[in-house]
């Protein structure tokens, strides 16, 4: 029974499928419907916008075993080596491979296309705001998002849907659990949301070589669903 239930709970993802698609069955919060392999299924139209904002200047990614921290970091005009705040949006990786970066791959390439038709920025490039001082932190936790773009402009918001309520779905206790908190808006060029989506390329790939195999099996399951 241990493993049936680790079973299903590995495979209550969070899908970017629309509410409209066949065979859903309604649940409580109206951008939620699970379908009939019991994957949570969003509707992204219908997810309220966060109410807080976050302009960030830079964004980069740090990776430990079992860990995901994204980093947002605005820089302080009046001494430009340190940075004026600096945002940790912590993501749990198997959610950070399921759903950031799967659901992902399309609007990735897209914002490649739209980015090489402008020229190189080799001050940016000279830059590790990692490396830099921050006068403020602040952190969050997230285990979705949805990404958009609008010529140079683009952003990320992110949301939560708490542990204990996937465990109980999961345990067969009900949907009533499977509710979205909006977290942040984080505001920033497209030239940054690329280089945040090109530094995770690796994260992924040191990710899957060591994702539990009930994960992975869980994650291809999802993959072969979407096609």
């Amino acid at each position: 029974m241990a493993h049936k239930g680790q079973h299903e709970r590995a495979i209550a993802r969070l899908e970017r499928r629309p509410a409209a698609g066949s065979q859903c069955a309604v649940v409580t919060s109206d951008p939620i419907t699970v379908g009939p392999d019991r994957t949570i299924n969003v509707d992204l139209g219908k997810l309220p916008a966060p109410a807080k904002e976050y302009d960030a200047d830079f964004a980069w990614i740090v990776h430990q075993v079992g860990r995901i921290s994204l980093f947002f970091a605005k820089r302080d005009l009046n001494q430009p080596d340190k940075l004026r705040t600096r945002l940790e949006v912590r993501y749990p990786p198997e959610n950070l491979v399921g759903n950031l970066w799967r659901n992902s791959r399309e609007f990735h390439a897209r914002l490649r296309k739209y980015v090489e038709r402008w020229p190189a920025d080799e001050q940016r490039d000279s830059v590790d705001p990692s490396k830099m001082v921050s006068a403020r932190d602040h952190s969050e936790c997230a285990n979705f998002e949805a990404m958009a773009h609008a010529g140079t402009e683009s952003a990320i918001d992110f949301y939560s849907m708490p542990a204990a309520g996937i465990a109980r779905y999961a345990s067969g206790q009900g949907s009533s659990g499977l509710t979205f908190t909006p977290i942040v808006r984080v505001q920033l060029s497209v030239f940054e949301l690329i280089r945040l989506l090109d530094a995770t390329t690796p994260v992924v790939e040191q990710i899957n070589a060591y994702l539990p195999k009930l994960e992975s099996r869980a994650l291809q399951e999802l993959e072969e669903n979407a096609k």
